[in-house]
């Protein structure tokens, strides 16, 4: 009772939003923000809205002189903070329903899966880890994303652009709710299957939505080197690049279907009737990685790589 009194005591201004600096109102989806701040963010993730940095992505160097003029950055910050739409804020924002009603829970899952895979794709324009785990180590490790911003010039590999995005991947689904009540091997034993798959139809969905007819690295460049063109058939390396992209394009996937694909082939893959498109590309592709480590032994692939393409 008497904390209670002291946080009621307390001066409202000395409380700072933690995005953008300005008096804050109090903890909203997790993270002490001020209104314009919780309206911003609800709006992003609702909408789905991508914005684009005007500054390299500098804007928030110096945290202290941060103010909320860059969208793109605030909400990154707002992201990084762990501001996430949770079961209450879906009801408020369903306000018809109840949350026991089936309509709620059926929406609530809907906007939590988009706000995961929205989460999974900037993550992976924006971000990049130095780290070198193993799939048990990061099934058995609880930690704070090892994530840091990427610099200006940075330059990826293609076999460091799929480590990202497996490690991503990884990273997101062991973040699902279910995902506590089972044991870590049984964890391994799902994520070890699913992982290339989630890549590589998250691969077809944004050549999709690049408007192009096959994948590319997420910063738009080839993905087979002169070496490789060279050392395999073309039918081969084409059926890994455009077969999954044309399939989606025909079936005119959506954001939300794409969303909703991930989940279910990661719970119940046999549901799908593109499943088997997946299924073939990923085994293609896991395939090249084997035998292009066997060409290249001194092309080390980091650890998550090995767990999941090679020993998938």
């Amino acid at each position: 009772m008497k904390v209670f009194k002291t946080l009621l005591s307390m001066d409202r201004s000395t409380l700072k939003c933690l995005i953008c600096g300005r008096n804050a109102s109090c903890h909203n989806y997790g993270v002490l923000t001020c209104n314009a701040c919780k309206m911003f963010f609800r709006r992003v993730v609702i909408e789905q809205i991508t914005y684009q940095c005007r500054n390299w992505k500098k804007c928030l160097e110096n945290a202290d002189q941060f103010k909320p003029r860059c969208k793109a950055c605030r909400f990154e910050k707002c992201v990084r903070l762990g501001m996430k739409l949770g079961p209450i804020a879906m009801e408020k924002l369903y306000k018809t329903k109840p949350m026991s009603h089936p309509d709620f829970a059926t929406n609530a899952l809907i906007q939590e899966v988009l706000y995961l895979n929205y989460t999974k794709r900037y993550k992976l324009c924006n971000f990049y880890t130095s780290e070198n785990p193993t799939l048990e180590e990061m099934v058995q490790t609880t930690f704070w994303s090892g994530m840091k911003r990427k610099t200006e010039k940075q330059e990826i590999s293609v076999a460091e652009w799929s480590f990202q995005a497996t490690y991503i991947a990884v990273e997101t689904f062991l973040s699902l709710e279910f995902m506590n009540l089972i044991e870590n091997d049984e964890k391994v034993v799902l994520l070890r299957n699913f992982s290339s798959k989630s890549i590589v139809l998250d691969s077809a969905m944004r050549a999709l939505n690049a408007k192009v007819d096959r994948v590319t690295t997420p910063d738009g460049e080839d993905i087979y080197s002169d070496i490789i063109l060279s050392m395999f058939s073309a039918g081969f390396l084409n059926s890994i690049q455009c077969g999954l992209v044309s399939r989606v394009a025909e079936l005119k996937v959506t954001e939300l279907e794409h969303a909703m694909l991930s989940v279910l082939l990661f719970c119940n893959p046999d549901l799908l009737s593109i499943s088997h498109v997946i299924n073939k590309t990923s085994e293609d592709a896991n395939s090249l990685t084997t035998l292009c480590q066997l060409y290249f032994p001194k092309s080390k692939l980091k650890h998550l790589l090995i767990d999941t393409c090679i020993n998938a």
